[in-house]
């Protein structure tokens, strides 16, 4: 579910450069498609935004086992009367089965000891508790879940800047740091939203009506900021205006982080220094997703927008982002993978004047058959998200104490990038900009015609004034309660979309996640290891040695074709694999250095030999 859209313009030229802003809710979109860095209103407010978003080939093979398998037997001559291979196959996905099971035993161990430890108050055995998160941490990496990098977050930035029709969720970031909030993706996805959608057309509209009026206020305003500023005693009050909100700028917090200390992965191995890792990993990303992501209320961007419009103080700086453009590469499973997006403008763009040779009858007629037509909405998204945070010290609702150490996981699906806050553990919700000026705007009018056709009578004069009185209070009274009732709903509204997404997008959480993430490893680690041994052996016909570069192509090559899915082939893990499991051999035949595949019966005796050793253990 989308909770909102993104007014991005569809161009048919191919992205090259996205400007992104440091301020992540602009009430202009981000500028893009452009090598122009001009910051005047009018060229803002006409830009034109991209309709396909580039991001990296996928680290994981998303195809299952059983599809996997069947492809490699279909598609490799080599394999075709192999009868030993699906007996590898089948040995292979029991020893790796088995393993993991181990782990999940030692984990589900530790988690029961520092689950009874905290339950009679007693602290919980640090070397038990780091134990466990190694363990974590060694899964998320084999089974390629990474750090949400700077790039992620800063298209999360871009992407939720039409904050008029996102709804605005901060972050308490000071409790976020104290409680280690940490994010691993893997994949993208695109999330669709279909119907007549006519409450979000018609956010979308007053969105743009309100910012048309926006820009209309700014305009004498420039000219009369500029006309104050020039007098004297004016350039005082300017200056330091100018300084107090350069003081309260949280973007000033994007110092907190380094952009190459951000995009260093956490090693599962690393030394700790008796420190957990996650914690460790944490106290940088949190810092790096406060530097990116950090938001302010809606009526303080309005606020700072204005300024900006007007003069009196600089624009918000923007970032070039660059994205690379390898449209021309060769090899067709090399080149870039691109997600479209529908938003709100690309719904309504058949009713511009562009469109509608700016005839006001066929623009009204086209904006009425759009209204009330179905359409579909789409956006990027993050294929699958695990937050992992740790309860607050003395929080209340903490109910599931036996966590190690109070140790959270919760696992989501299809996050569209934009709406990327939402599943943050300590989030606060704010009225969209559309809603606050409609609800603003309606009490403050109700309030002034009240007031002014209110008529104050002499009571002496006129006794039956007092009846009049305790008759227009009353009226006050009911129509106060009705705009506090208001304001409620809207946020109520807000409350329950967020907890209906955060519903139906939640995979797993508590120990379940465990399961989850044993479960991708284990599959991610057989589908590496027996495409790179089945490829490997396909390779070595007519050569004695294949180079690990080498072998990666193959592999990638191999996937698109068959599947036509690209995918960044892990074959130093699968390489690991097969070299631990005596599924393959390094080796060095004319000072050329690659490995050989281990022929299909003596591989087949290996695992054979293994799996009964296993077994042994076991009894």
């Amino acid at each position: 579910m989308m909770m909102g859209g993104v007014s991005w313009h569809t161009c048919t030229l191919p992205p090259l450069i996205v400007t992104i802003s440091q301020q992540p809710c602009n009430l202009l979109r981000p500028r893009s498609l452009s090598s122009s860095s001009s910051s005047s209103t009018t060229s803002e407010h006409k830009q034109v935004g991209i309709s396909k978003i580039q991001v990296p080939r996928l680290k994981h093979i998303p195809i299952s086992k059983s599809h996997l398998l069947d492809a490699i037997l279909s598609n490799i001559p080599t394999l075709h009367h192999s009868n030993h291979f699906p007996l590898i196959s089948k040995y292979l996905d029991s020893i790796l089965h088995a393993e993991h099971k181990t782990m999940l035993e030692e984990m589900r161990s530790d988690y029961e000891i520092n689950s009874q430890q905290q339950h009679h108050t007693h602290p919980p055995t640090l070397n038990l508790t780091s134990r466990f998160q190694l363990t974590l941490m060694q899964l998320l990496y084999q089974a390629q879940f990474e750090e949400l990098s700077v790039r992620d977050l800063m298209l999360t930035s871009a992407l939720n800047s039409d904050y008029l029709l996102t709804l605005p969720i901060y972050v308490d970031w000071k409790r976020a740091y104290e409680s280690n909030a940490i994010i691993f993706r893997r994949g993208y996805a695109t999330e669709n939203q279909k119907g007549l959608l006519i409450v979000e057309k018609l956010d979308y509209l007053q969105s743009l009506l309100l910012r048309t009026i926006f820009f209309a206020i700014s305009k004498p305003l420039q000219k009369l900021a500029t006309w104050t500023t020039q007098k004297h005693h004016v350039q005082s009050w300017t200056e330091r205006l100018r300084l107090w909100l350069k003081e309260l700028s949280v973007f000033q917090k994007s110092i907190l982080y380094n952009e190459h200390a951000s995009d260093e992965k956490t090693c599962a191995n690393q030394d700790t220094n008796g420190e957990i890792p996650i914690w460790l990993a944490a106290q940088r990303a949190v810092a790096r997703y406060e530097g990116i992501l950090s938001p302010v209320g809606p009526r303080e961007r309005l606020f700072r927008r204005l300024l900006s419009w007007i003069g009196l103080i600089p624009p918000t700086p923007q970032t070039p982002f660059e994205v690379d453009n390898d449209s021309n590469t060769p090899e067709p499973y090399l080149r870039p993978t691109f997600l479209s997006r529908i938003s709100l403008s690309d719904i309504w763009r058949p009713a511009t004047g562009k469109y509608c040779q700016s005839n006001p009858w066929k623009m009204f007629k086209t904006a009425i058959s759009i209204l009330f037509s179905q359409s579909v909405l789409q956006e990027p998204a993050f294929e699958e998200l695990i937050l992992l945070y740790t309860n607050d010290v003395g929080e209340p609702n903490a109910e599931d104490k036996a966590e190690v150490p109070s140790l959270q996981l919760k696992i989501y699906e299809r996050i569209p990038i934009p709406d990327l806050p939402v599943i943050f553990p300590h989030k606060k919700l704010s009225f969209r900009i559309i809603d606050t000026v409609r609800l603003d705007l309606a009490t403050i009018l109700g309030l002034l015609a009240y007031f002014i056709n209110y008529k104050f009578e002499n009571v002496s004069s006129s006794p039956s004034a007092i009846l009049l009185d305790v008759v227009a209070v009353s009226a006050l009274i009911i129509y106060g309660s009705r705009v506090v009732l208001g304001y409620k709903q809207t946020w109520d509204r807000y409350q329950l979309l967020v907890n209906k997404t955060l519903y139906e997008k939640t995979l797993a959480s508590g120990f379940g996640s465990v399961h989850f993430i044993l479960d991708a490893s284990e599959q991610q680690q057989y589908k590496e290891a027996i495409l790179a041994y089945a490829v490997l052996l396909n390779a070595e016909k007519g050569q004695q040695v294949t180079s690990r570069q080498s072998l990666g192509e193959k592999c990638e090559r191999f996937m698109y074709e068959v599947f036509k899915v690209k995918v960044e082939m892990p074959i130093d893990k699968a390489l690991n694999t097969l070299l631990r499991l005596s599924l393959a051999t390094e080796t060095c035949v004319d000072g050329r250095h690659g490995v050989m595949a281990i022929p299909c019966p003596k591989a087949y005796e290996a695992l054979k030999e293994r799996w009964n050793s296993l077994l042994s253990l076991t009894q």
